[in-house]
Formats: structure tokens, C-alpha cells, sequence
């Protein structure tokens, strides 16, 4: 009897052992294999076929290929067991113009966004919170009573001009367009109000990644969002202006710092447009030549499985001119979906010395690697100012 039950332990010493090799195997193939992921055109052709040996699988899985447009793959353990199907795209081979200066953003949002509800007097003296449980922060508001709205005016005198007292809103809400009814205050002056707080536009200084040979340009590398809610803002329009930096907050464990600037406004100062602002960053149009697109500064793009573990450098603007900065590259994350593909460690000691690290404004500087453009900053770590995320190119473009 002793010895059944011994060997029962050992049997289930060994299978618990076995559970926890099997997953630490899986665990290292999901860190090495990607989901998805992009090829060159001619580096397709050179090779004939895309050979997943790169991403540390002991047995290659090669895959051939022979135009342009995305292609999926099953992937086999010991070439017996099914254990991913992978997407990948295969797209043309172009240069980049990184870039690092700091610009100004002005983002005007598609409707009028909601921070807030508030209380209201009514004409009876009574305190009153109409929208309260029924507009949410972050929702945007973009008709009252069929009519659309663009700014803060627009909705005021939709509201008091329907002469109703119930208002019905036609609101958007994590990607949703829906419509919610509220019951409007009037007050001693006689004017109907809601109890909401709303911003229309947002402006900010963040740093210009790259631009491609068609003038495109990207930013930032995350979304610009608002300041009280922490949505994106659903863009409308926007435009982008020269900044200069004027003075370097530096950070420190627990506090990020930021780069202080000066925007120049102004029809004749704009140097392009924003045409989508999602959480990957910003993107649009280069309209002033001082900021185009130059081949003799362009470089070759590097996809993820180029990027590798150790030095790399940073371009950006500190005060009047750009300048590079050696980082390092700790950890990669293939599978990342977001702006959180790398996580980096600022090490030359000009930059510390300046700005105790990664700051706010700093979003968006490019990352080179054996001189090639591999993504941007994205995010600092607010306890510890010298690391933070950096996002892949190929989630920029």
C-alpha cells in the first residue's frame, strides 16, 4: 500500500512537472512567434520564402510567396500539431525621413465632448442635475434635436432655441452613435440648461516621427486625448504648427517631467494637417517644405523582426536643434497589438542630465537601429523616468 501511494506522488510529481514545462514552452513560442506580421516585397524575392527560423523556432517553417498582399500561414509543432495560424502582409520597401522635431498640435473634435455633469438651478431655486447617470464623461455630442453641432455655441443655442424641455442628443460612446433624451432646466433667466461640462478642441506640443516620400507624416505614436476624461478624441480636423522648446521640466521617480514650449499659430504658420488621431498616434499631410520629406535624410524602414535586444539611438529636439541620443532595447514584445512593442532604457548620460529621462513631449521621437527607422516613444515609466514603451514602425504607418 506505501508503495502505490509513492509511486502515485511520483506519478503526480511528474505530471505536474510536465503541465509546467508544457506551459513555459508555450509561454517562450507566443514571445518569439508573432500573430502578424509584415514582409518586404524584395526581400521576399530574395529569399523566395519566409522562413519563421528567425523568431527562435528550433524547427523552420518556410512559407512561399509571390506578390504583394497578405497571406496566412498555419504553423505546426514538430510538424504534426496545429498550433497557429499566422497572418502576414507582404508590402513594398520604402524609406522614411525620421524626424524628432517638436511641433504643435491643434485637434478639433468631431462633436463636443463631455468632461462632466453639473448641478443647475432651476427657476423654482431648486438645485437640479439633468444629465446626471445619462451623459457620461468622454461621451461626444454631435446632434441636438437632428441638429448636428460642431462647437460648444451650437449646442448652448440648440438646447435653449428647440423651446423643449425634453432634448433628445444624438451621442457617440466607445465607437457607438447612440441617442439619449434629457431633461432640461430652465432657469430664472428663462434659458434652458443641461448641467454639462464640454470641451471642443485640444492643443499641445509633441514630436514628429518620421515622414514618408509622399509627404505623410506620423506623430506621437499614442493618441492625443483629453486632458480630464483620457479618451481619444474623435477627430474632426486639425493642423500642426512650428513649437519651440523653451525650457526642459526634468523628471524624477514618480513625476514625470515635460518639455516646455511655445506654439506659433496662424494660417501662414501651418506646416500640415491631421487626418486621423487614433491610439497608434496621429497621422497626416506635410504642407511646408522646411518639413518635407528629404531623400539625402531617409532611411530604411525596419520591421519588428529586425529590431533586436541592445543599443539603438532616439532622435529629438531639446532646445533649437535636433540631436540623437544612445538608448538601449531591453525587452521586445512581438505579439504587442499597441504602442507598447519595446520597452526601452535611456543611457547617455547628456540626455539624464537634462531630462532625467523619457518626458512628456517626447512622444513620438524615433527609434534607430543599425540604421534603420524601428518605431518611436510612446510612454514613460512615471516610477522610474529613465524607462518607458516605444511602439513598432509598422504600427505608424
Amino acid at each position: 500500500m506505501e508503495k502505490r501511494k509513492y509511486r502515485l506522488l511520483l506519478f503526480m510529481v511528474l505530471v505536474v512537472n510536465t503541465a509546467v514545462i508544457g506551459i513555459w514552452y508555450w509561454q517562450k513560442l507566443e514571445q518569439k512567434i508573432p500573430n502578424h506580421i509584415y514582409f518586404f516585397q524584395n526581400q521576399v524575392e530574395r529569399n523566395a520564402k519566409i522562413d519563421f527560423n528567425m523568431f527562435g523556432v528550433e524547427e523552420p517553417q518556410s512559407v512561399p510567396v509571390s506578390a504583394l498582399g497578405s497571406y496566412q500561414a498555419e504553423l505546426k509543432l514538430f510538424g504534426l500539431f496545429h498550433y497557429k495560424n499566422i497572418k502576414f502582409d507582404v508590402i513594398e520597401e520604402e524609406k522614411v525621413m525620421p524626424s524628432g522635431r517638436a511641433v504643435g498640435l491643434y485637434i478639433q473634435s468631431d462633436g463636443v465632448m463631455v468632461l462632466g455633469t453639473a448641478k443647475v438651478q432651476g427657476k423654482d431655486g431648486m438645485s437640479y442635475e439633468p444629465a446626471k447617470d445619462i451623459l457620461q464623461p468622454g461621451d461626444t455630442i454631435y446632434r441636438v434635436e437632428g441638429k448636428s453641432v460642431k462647437n460648444i455655441d451650437e449646442v448652448v443655442d440648440a438646447i435653449d432655441g428647440s423651446g423643449k424641455k425634453r432634448i433628445t442628443l444624438g451621442v457617440r460612446r466607445n465607437g457607438n452613435a447612440i441617442r439619449v433624451k434629457v431633461d432640461a432646466i430652465q432657469g430664472k433667466d428663462g434659458a434652458y440648461r443641461l448641467g454639462i461640462w464640454l470641451r471642443e478642441d485640444t492643443e499641445g506640443i509633441g514630436t514628429l516621427a518620421f515622414v514618408t516620400s509622399k509627404n505623410q507624416y506620423a506623430a506621437l505614436g499614442h493618441g492625443v486625448t483629453d486632458i480630464d476624461t483620457g479618451k481619444v478624441i474623435p477627430l474632426e480636423k486639425g493642423t500642426v504648427y512650428p513649437a519651440q522648446i523653451e525650457d526642459i521640466r526634468k523628471g524624477k521617480r514618480g513625476t514625470p517631467g515635460e518639455l516646455v514650449g511655445s506654439v506659433v499659430l496662424g494660417k501662414n504658420n501651418c506646416i500640415g494637417t491631421i487626418e486621423s488621431n487614433t491610439g497608434l498616434g496621429i497621422t497626416g499631410s506635410i504642407q511646408n517644405q522646411e518639413y518635407a520629406y528629404r531623400e539625402e535624410d531617409a532611411m530604411p524602414i525596419g520591421l519588428k523582426q529586425d529590431v533586436k535586444k541592445g543599443k539603438a539611438w532616439i532622435q529629438c529636439q531639446l532646445g533649437t536643434k535636433l540631436e540623437r541620443f544612445e538608448i538601449s532595447i531591453e525587452e521586445i514584445h512581438i505579439n504587442s497589438k499597441g504602442n507598447k512593442g519595446m520597452v526601452v532604457k535611456m543611457t547617455d548620460q547628456k540626455l539624464l542630465s537634462r531630462t532625467g529621462g523619457i518626458v512628456q513631449g517626447m512622444s513620438g521621437a524615433p527609434i534607430i537601429q543599425n540604421g534603420k527607422v524601428i518605431g518611436a516613444i510612446t510612454h514613460v515609466f512615471v516610477n522610474d523616468p529613465t524607462g518607458g514603451y516605444g511602439t513598432f514602425i509598422e504600427n505608424m504607418l
